[in-house]
């Protein structure tokens, strides 16, 4: 087996459509235009940062679908074996932004897209093979049938060779219940070496009663076994690991765009993790990026491996004054 890239992932990718200047959706004559999914942020982020990263997704061969393609490229990802499916379409979300204490929302138009349709022979196993690490996340099994047995098909293929999962719960109350969402996705949890997953989510999908990431880490992570990272805002985010508790604080920022704060989050994570470095340390990584994310609109942090080291250098300094 021949290892081609850090971190593979898949996942749906759509396009994304909003009013600009706060505007409410219906009020404004211009809308505009950017994509964005879970696992193609994490794939854009840390190729920015220098990573060599492959994604993977079925999308209409059209020129949104191309023009996708062409997006995430541009950010240094590697897409050779998405599948182009001529006749299909592109799923669309829409965003309204608003200043408090009018806040964020969503509108999904994403039914019966190229994505949801994607079956575990779509998957190349030649490119499931070329990766050393693989990142998931808990919305593709939402979308079909067909995508969960598609999500438990590349599941199994790395773990039958070993190769590192990890797992981001990012639960979306638009597509299912909590119920359902918790059965679903407590089973990737516990067989993925990494798991990321909100406060809220805990509380809302397992019934984890911890006030705090750090209680809410150590509870998940005696149930599932691997490491649970737990992200709490302005909280800062903990790791448990078996063997300790890890915490860091969030990085102060002027917010732009909430939207792909998270991925940026557990993608300065998987960075350090793929150098080994310590749990604590890349958690202090993902909350520089995500910090940065916040300030950018869009759901990719446009920035290098340069920017974050230096808000981690300034932070440092802050601290030894």
């Amino acid at each position: 087996m021949t290892v081609t890239y850090d971190l593979l992932t898949l996942g749906e990718t759509m396009l994304r459509l909003s009013p600009p200047d706060n505007l409410r959706l219906g009020q404004s004559a211009l809308l505009m235009l950017r994509f964005g999914g879970a696992e193609s942020n994490v794939a854009a982020n840390l190729a920015r940062l220098g990573r060599r990263v492959s994604w993977w997704s079925r999308l209409p061969d059209n020129p949104l679908g191309h023009q996708l393609i062409d997006d995430l490229r541009g950010h240094g990802v590697f897409t050779d074996n998405v599948l182009f499916c001529p006749g299909e379409r592109l799923g669309t979300y829409f965003i309204e932004y608003g200043t408090p204490p009018r806040g964020i929302k969503v509108w999904y138009d994403r039914a019966n897209s190229a994505a949801s349709k994607m079956r575990p022979d779509d998957v190349p196993d030649s490119w499931l093979d070329s990766g050393r690490w693989l990142h998931l996340s808990g919305i593709t099994p939402a979308l079909s049938d067909t995508c969960h047995e598609t999500m438990w098909h590349v599941v199994d293929h790395a773990k039958g060779h070993r190769t590192p999962l990890s797992f981001d719960v990012n639960y979306r109350s638009l597509l299912w219940t909590p119920d359902v969402a918790g059965r679903c996705l407590e089973s990737f949890c516990r067989v993925s070496d990494v798991v990321f997953i909100a406060l809220r989510d805990a509380a809302m999908l397992f019934g984890v009663a911890e006030d705090t990431a750090a209680g809410v880490a150590r509870r998940l992570q005696s149930d599932w076994g691997g490491t649970v990272i737990v992200t709490a805002g302005d909280a800062g985010s903990a790791a448990c690991d078996g063997e300790d508790v890890y915490t860091a604080a969030a990085y102060p920022a002027v917010i732009v765009d909430r939207i792909g704060a998270g991925d940026a989050f557990a993608s300065g994570v998987l960075d350090r993790l793929l150098d080994a470095a310590p749990l604590v340390d890349a958690l202090r990584f993902g909350a520089a990026l995500a910090a940065l994310k916040l300030t950018i609109p869009g759901d990719v942090a446009q920035v290098i491996r340069d920017d974050v080291a230096q808000l981690l250098s300034a932070q440092s300094n802050k601290l030894r004054r």
